[in-house]
């Protein structure tokens, strides 16, 4: 069974809040409290100097506890930086998101020592055919993913029963999710089809369809009863 620290994977949906500022410790545990399971980093959002997101990161290990996802992605701030990052940023969390592809995976990866390794792959404009998804999975898995996410557009039903079909089938630990207002329903029933956990929002939206963090908790609750 895969897991993200302590956090065992695959038994009971995960909830994961999405942290793209640095947000007072008090309120990450407020929401550990409400049934958060982890914390993914945002770093390429958080606008903050590097070595005060290190810092931030220790403390919500030291105070908090809940495991942590450190994310990189490329923009203005972190284009040049961003092998330097991933290499001092796995040192507080307990696991790492990759793109798909990405020219600086191999790097990245060397360096990732024990974390989990999220390989991720998005596509704001639609959601491929089941042959582009199964193409996606295998070149994650021979990128080195122990876990592979898959972010997709989803423009009609038939999308939305297309991806969750294919997470029900698929062999590898996966998290799919449908982006966009038709995709919003694949937040809560993707995990029924075996994805691995589900993100949700502490302060602004991070990507089309996304609920707010507790909004995310209640739906959870209420759909996958303990």
């Amino acid at each position: 069974m895969v897991s993200i620290g302590y956090c065992s994977l695959g038994e009971y949906p995960k909830v994961v809040a999405i942290v793209d500022r640095l947000i007072p410790l008090k309120e990450l545990n407020a929401l550990k409290n409400d049934g958060v399971n982890l914390l993914e980093i945002r770093v390429d959002l958080i606008d903050a100097q590097f070595d005060a997101i290190l810092d931030y990161c220790s403390a919500i290990r030291e105070t908090i506890g809940l495991p942590m996802i450190g994310t990189v992605r490329e923009n203005e701030r972190t284009v040049n930086n961003r092998v330097m990052m991933f290499k001092k940023i796995v040192s507080v969390v307990d696991a790492i998101d990759v793109e798909l592809g990405s020219p600086v995976s191999d790097e990245i990866l060397s360096n990732a020592g024990g974390a989990t390794i999220i390989i991720s792959e998005h596509d704001y404009q639609e959601t491929p055919s089941e042959d582009a998804l199964r193409d996606m999975i295998d070149r994650a898995c021979k990128q080195g993913a122990d876990i592979v996410k898959i972010a997709v557009m989803s423009n009609s039903r038939d999308d939305v029963h297309r991806l969750l079909d294919f997470t029900k089938q698929c062999s590898v630990p996966i998290v799919a999710i449908g982006m966009g207002p038709i995709g919003t329903v694949t937040r809560v029933m993707a995990p029924l089809f075996g994805s691995l956990f589900t993100f949700g929002f502490i302060g602004d939206v991070v990507a089309p369809g996304q609920l707010p963090i507790r909004k995310l908790i209640e739906e959870i609750k209420l759909y996958y009863p303990a």
